[in-house]
């Protein structure tokens, strides 16, 4: 997703097509084949040598995970876990290659990109359920318990109010909280995000600011994560009627109107 760590490295996000990976795979090789005809007067040559079946192990796994939402969700887990593998795997032959010496940056980097994949790649097929309806809502006593830990969820406490057009929750590899489907409910592709809460000029305005989780603007963020592929990580940690009504009264003391921003790469993926 756009604005989660690109696993694409340094290559254009809006370019990254067969042409570019291509190219990139071209110069891979034409480094190897370099390599391999300097290997008798470069000390390196050969260390270079034999880490570019890993560089392309990595760089494969690192592409494949950009594409897990065209995956069954249920066999995402599964290629999640031989991603790992892959990936300890190809960095353990690296270290023994290099071992004695300083690992080359450009080697840390490709391994990198691909570690970040994997922590990004549990988001995949991401999305958002949106309050859509023409006033503020007061978010709905959701039921953990029956919602269950399957999948990945984040979601607004109970009472939060919501503005038009911000998240509410999102989710993957499962379906959201059955409260979440009435209408003015909208479901739509997004990255994951974390709405935060700003009072401004002592709470004259409020400011919801939507930005990547992997961001950290300040504010008071306003969606709790619940579930991680399906490993449980949070809960609800206020009660709903004294939220409701420190809401309730923000918005009532504020006398300029509500601000909602997105940072880039943060909204959804469909026009509102």
């Amino acid at each position: 997703m756009e604005d989660a760590p690109d696993h694409r490295s340094k290559l254009p996000t809006d370019l990254v097509t067969w042409t570019t990976l291509l190219g990139h795979w071209t110069d891979l090789v034409k480094a190897g084949e370099g390599l391999r005809r300097a290997a008798n007067s470069n000390p390196d040559a050969a260390r270079w040598r034999d880490s570019i079946p890993e560089v392309i192990r990595l760089q494969a796994i690192t592409f494949a995970l950009g594409d897990l939402d065209r995956l069954h969700a249920s066999d995402r887990g599964l290629a999640r876990d031989r991603a790992g593998i892959g990936i300890e795997a190809a960095t353990n032959v690296l270290d023994s290659v290099w071992a004695g010496l300083p690992i080359p940056e450009a080697l840390t980097e490709i391994a990198q990109d691909a570690s970040q994949s994997l922590q990004a790649a549990v988001y995949a097929g991401l999305r958002w359920t949106r309050w859509v309806g023409p006033d503020r809502l007061e978010m709905p006593q959701v039921d953990l318990d029956a919602a269950g830990i399957r999948g990945t969820l984040a979601c607004a406490q109970p009472g939060t109010t919501i503005q038009p057009g911000s998240p509410v929750a999102w989710w993957t590899e499962r379906e959201p909280p059955t409260e979440l489907g009435r209408p003015g409910f909208e479901v739509v592709p997004g990255p994951p995000v974390q709405v935060y809460r700003h009072l401004e000029h002592e709470g004259r305005r409020i400011r919801d600011f939507v930005a990547s989780i992997f961001d950290r603007p300040e504010g008071l963020p306003l969606l709790v994560p619940i579930c991680l592929a399906g490993d449980p990580i949070g809960r609800f940690t206020v009660d709903a009627a004294v939220w409701r009504e420190r809401n309730r009264s923000d918005f009532e003391s504020a006398v300029e109107d509500a601000i909602l921003e997105f940072a880039g790469g943060a909204a959804a993926s469909v026009p509102n």
